[in-house]
């Protein structure tokens, strides 16, 4: 039986049928001919236009006084706060009510989207669940972005550095930005023209993504010199999977994202390494905030046969189990680095390759985020975000709130953090004392 397919996040979308009306044809009346007198005729042709002045003027005078009724007295049922929206249900009184006091009484002009999107991101917020958000235009095209995998634009990273300055923290390899030559650290002076100074990164990252041109200018400023490039936007891959070989035949492959290309980039990555001969596994899951559900289980179905439960999913009324979807096993020892940002789709991973797998689990506790979303895209083209399910691991154990515990706990050095070479990794580092036991 074809199941609803469940990710992390999952648009889905309403259409709307439109019927179409026939128009209704007039009956046909029969005609009737009379002889009358030539002078009989005349005069009635001449009443008759008379009379159908008369008789149009006094439709389009009663069409008016009505018209004007009927607008008269909506205006009143607004002012009384009697609308009730289309269910025509008085528990909505009270949200009406609050808009038309708004909009009517607030001393500076409102904009009704702005009232719309807060009483949308109110509702959301006052269930009390920290997984279940609003998105409005902006951070709706960030987000899906993120998960997407693809974006339109040059290929760069970017953060606001000061009040009037955004600057450039990561370029993309083999994207627009890389082949033009801008640079990490390179701050925007301007951009097609328009001066960057006081825009926050939205707005540079929207203008530079706008689909109006394909190609952008963009002056910037590095070491004290104002440098001008010209742009052709194209079609960005986002890399949330990078990989290599380390000393000893072990591999190393980090996901920061489980996104819609993050298993064909993952299958890449461990076919290259096992092309190398690597004899063992490093996979690193910190910082992965999650991502799809469904790309998680393509990824866990490289490591375990079809007999094995990767994660259950508990209703109000169930619990169901999910299996890995493939006969492929592996037999090279793993190691899994985790810490408290590791969330969602990433401690799926890290619980099932415990359970099942026999993986070592390194670094600190997880976040502990055991619940499933569905997204919608509403019909302003706003998204929101809410939770439909939790998920347990493949043993049936509860994560939500409490995480998943690593076999050996390493807290990350003040030595990483103050200067972030491998070197001062030593999580990393225990994990390859671990892997080489």
């Amino acid at each position: 039986m074809e199941r609803k397919k469940k990710e992390t996040e999952v648009v889905k979308q309403k259409v709307t049928k439109t019927k179409k009306r026939t128009k209704k044809e007039e009956p046909l009346v029969e005609e009737k001919t009379i002889e009358i007198k030539k002078e009989e005729v005349v005069n009635n042709k001449v009443n008759n236009t008379k009379d159908l002045k008369f008789v149009k003027y006094l439709c389009f005078l009663l069409a008016g006084i009505t018209i004007g009724l009927l607008i008269s007295i909506l205006l009143k049922n607004i002012r009384n706060n009697k609308i009730t929206g289309n269910s025509g249900d008085a528990k909505y009184d009270s949200l009406y009510q609050a808009y038309s006091t708004i909009k009517e009484n607030y001393y500076k002009d409102v904009d009704d989207n702005t009232l719309i999107n807060g009483a949308i991101s109110g509702m959301l917020s006052s269930l009390g669940d920290p997984h279940t958000m609003f998105f409005d235009e902006n951070s709706k095209e960030e987000f899906e972005t993120q998960l997407a995998g693809q974006y339109y634009g040059i290929g760069a990273e970017i953060i606001q550095k000061s009040e009037e300055e955004v600057q450039i923290t990561k370029v993309f390899d083999d994207s627009p930005a890389k082949k033009v030559g801008l640079e990490i650290g390179d701050i925007f002076v301007s951009i097609d023209g328009k001066s960057a100074k006081g825009m926050t990164v939205l707005e540079v990252a929207t203008t530079l993504k706008s689909k109006d041109k394909d190609k952008a200018t963009v002056v910037v400023k590095r070491n004290d010199e104002e440098l001008t490039f010209e742009i052709e936007k194209d079609i960005v891959t986002l890399l949330s999977v990078s990989s290599e070989m380390l000393d000893d035949n072990v591999g190393y492959i980090s996901i920061s994202l489980f996104g819609s290309l993050t298993n064909s980039q993952f299958e890449k990555a461990l076919k290259d390494l096992e092309e190398k001969g690597i004899k063992s596994l490093i996979i690193d899951l910190r910082d992965n905030s999650g991502g799809y559900l469904a790309t998680v289980t393509e990824i866990l179905s490289k490591f375990v046969n079809k007999d094995t439960v990767l994660y259950q999913m508990k209703t109000k009324d169930n619990i169901e189990k999910f299996y890995s979807k493939t006969d492929e096993t592996k037999d090279f020892k793993v190691v899994i680095l985790v810490n408290e940002m590791s969330a969602s789709a990433s401690e799926i991973m890290a619980s099932c390759m415990q359970e099942q797998y026999g993986a070592t689990l390194v670094g600190k506790k997880t976040y502990g985020k055991g619940s499933v979303q569905e997204t919608e895209v509403l019909k302003n083209n706003t998204l929101i975000k809410y939770t439909v399910q939790e998920w347990l691991t493949s043993k049936g154990k509860s994560i939500n709130g409490e995480g998943v515990e690593p076999d050996v706990e390493v807290e990350l050095s003040e030595e990483y953090n103050n200067n972030a070479i491998r070197e001062n990794d030593n999580q990393l580092q225990k994990a390859i004392e671990i892997i080489k036991e």
